[in-house]
């Protein structure tokens, strides 16, 4: 040990030894890293293993430590998401809505012309049933053409399980 640091030291001359304030020692003692009696040799081995241990990430508030890991937490976010892109197993929300509505603006137009389809192929049909599959089928256009991932967030919300007020009162007509 360095000559000297074998006695005990006043705060005062510890703080003036480590280039802190008087209160900064108190603090020290408050804290318990370093203790009334022991000599000024034992506070600077004290003092230096607190100050590594700040320095490391460690400390006792653990706000560097934390900061750290949420620091790595958004690196590692963003990786993931990069190399999802990469892979081409990510797309913008913005992309998938544009795709959501081109596919309900093509099955829309695919099922338009299904009413008269049906008409021709089943001359027999009576009016009201060709009426009840036209309102059904703009039903199932109107539904796939509104489509947006706000839609898969609920799963009650599901437009094909829902019991139609106009079906219920249909006829055929016979």
């Amino acid at each position: 040990m360095i000559a000297g640091l074998d006695a005990p030291v006043t705060q005062d001359e510890f703080a003036s030894a480590v280039g802190i304030g008087q209160p900064a020692v108190s603090d020290l003692m408050t804290r318990k890293v370093i203790g009334d009696g022991q000599t000024a040799g034992q506070w600077l081995l004290a003092y230096c293993a607190q100050l590594r241990e700040v320095a490391a990430g460690r400390g006792a508030d653990g706000d560097l430590a934390y900061q750290r890991a949420e620091q790595a937490r958004v690196a590692r976010e963003r990786n993931e998401i990069q190399l999802a892109k990469d892979r081409k197993q990510y797309a913008d929300v913005s992309v998938i809505e544009l795709v959501c509505a081109h596919v309900g603006r093509s099955v829309a137009g695919l099922l338009e012309s299904l009413p008269s389809d049906i008409h021709k192929l089943s001359p027999d049909l009576t009016p009201g049933a060709v009426m009840h599959i036209q309102r059904t089928v703009s039903k199932a256009c109107d539904a796939a053409v509104s489509v947006t991932l706000a839609d898969f967030d609920d799963p009650d919300n599901d437009p094909s399980s829902e019991p139609s007020s106009t079906d219920a009162g249909s006829t055929d007509n016979d």
